[in-house]
């Protein structure tokens, strides 16, 4: 196997300067509207100024520049050396609303810093993740979620929150980004297919502003120049009460990185199972806990790899590394330009909903690759059915927990953890009690 597939060394020979820099754009803006969507959820709903918002955001968009550069890189014991992109992580808005209303901003970031460690410790024992998430089960978690994206797609694909949610022009504007993301994909033209995100975003962001849909208030109000200020907020707080909420979502979100890393690195290598070398996987997980413990340090909620960008990878054939460093590059500067960074937020719903949707549509088609390639036995089918069924079902019918406990309710909530912990309880009992045919 070479380790160009892997993505190890420079680029290949046939891959321009001009490509690099245009997967790197496609890759930076694809996450740019889940970056700043989830400290955004958790500020608004913990009643925070606009002030803090923007604060919160700008920490978010240089933390995730700083830690995608250490996932992308090879330093010893950190980084995975894999094109994954960093981000703010949903897996953290209940315990974080929790503790927001519990002590302010304060205890939010308190709590994200307190609890990184967690998954630091767990980085060591990556091996051991094998045991209790076998294949099958990875691919149970990635397909769940690429399914988990979509709600969020469809509901920025409406139009978001806005009163006309679900109007024509909305779903037009949707769908013709949709379409131009797939007429460039499917295009003779290499830099074309490449950036064929970047296409249907800007494409989709001109029609939407002709249509009268971009507001550029923000962008008339935000500074031209910016810094971000770490400990903005005062002191951190903490709490004995929200350790095991945060705690169990760092154990989460570590399995969740540990999906991703396998997940890229199927990708990078054209689609085919490839085994992952511990050191790999160790060291993604403690570039993640990291990434968390600076994000805390500055004043942000908690970082972790972002799964649909994997499906941008697979989209564009592009999965060398190289680019990383230059999304984190991007990623530092937008937060020094404030202004650009809300040029780029007064985008669309429709538009960012669109391309969403595809992505999400490619990121399945990793997941459910994963489990076919995994299943070797009717056990294993077995294993994932019962995982997609826990995980969906949860998905449809969030209000199944509404009788829980209120720190337990949020986790029974997330259709992944309780996917992901279905299929693991399932591994050992049908393996006991199930035929174990080959397929």
């Amino acid at each position: 196997m070479s380790k160009e597939k892997y993505g190890h060394l420079s680029w290949g020979q046939g891959e321009s300067k001009g490509l690099q820099m245009v997967a790197a754009l496609q890759q930076t803006l694809s996450m740019f509207a889940g970056l700043v969507m989830v400290p955004l959820i958790i500020a608004r709903a913990i009643g925070a100024d606009a002030e803090s918002q923007r604060q919160i955001v700008t920490m978010a968009i240089l933390v995730s520049g700083i830690t995608t550069c250490l996932q992308c890189g090879k330093l010893p014991f950190i980084g995975s050396g894999y094109l994954l992109m960093m981000g703010s992580s949903s897996m953290f808005i209940a315990p974080s609303i929790m503790a927001g209303k519990m002590g302010g901003l304060a205890m939010v970031f308190g709590m994200t810093m307190a609890m990184a460690p967690v998954e630091i410790i767990l980085s060591p024992f990556a091996r051991h993740l094998k045991k209790i998430a076998p294949p099958v089960v990875i691919g149970v978690i990635v397909t769940l979620l690429a399914c988990a994206v979509i709600p969020v797609s469809l509901k920025q694909f409406g139009g978001g929150y806005g009163p006309d949610y679900g109007t024509w022009r909305h779903i037009c504007l949707g769908t013709f980004t949709i379409a131009c993301i797939l007429a460039a994909q499917y295009s003779p033209w290499r830099i074309l297919r490449t950036g064929s995100i970047v296409f249907g975003l800007i494409v989709g962001y001109i029609v939407g502003h002709f249509m009268g849909m971009a507001s550029y208030d923000a962008v008339a109000k935000a500074a031209w120049l910016g810094c971000p200020k770490p400990f903005w907020y005062g002191m951190p707080d903490f709490s004995f009460e929200l350790m095991l909420p945060f705690g169990i979502a760092y154990v989460l979100t570590t399995l969740e990185t540990y999906g991703d890393i396998h997940a890229i690195a199927m990708v990078s290598n054209d689609g085919k199972p490839v085994k992952v070398e511990n050191e790999r996987v160790s060291g993604g997980l403690l570039a993640d806990g990291l990434g968390s413990l600076l994000a805390g340090l500055g004043g942000t909620t908690a970082n972790t790899t972002f799964s649909g960008n994997i499906a941008i990878a697979q989209m564009s054939g592009v999965t060398n590394h190289a680019v990383g460093f230059q999304v984190a590059v991007m990623l530092i500067l937008l937060s020094l330009l404030p202004k650009l960074s809300a040029l780029i937020s007064a985008m669309p719903a429709a538009v960012l909903g669109g391309s969403m949707l595809v992505a999400a549509a490619y990121f399945l088609n990793v997941g459910l690759t994963m489990i076919v390639k995994s299943v070797k036995k009717s056990n294993d089918l077995l294993v994932a059915a019962v995982g997609l069924t826990a995980g969906l079902g949860v998905q449809m019918v969030p209000d199944i927990s509404c009788q829980a406990l209120p720190w337990l309710k949020s986790l029974l909530s997330s259709s992944v953890c309780v996917g992901a912990v279905a299929a693991m309880i399932a591994v050992p009992i049908v393996s006991l009690a199930g035929s174990d045919d080959k397929i």
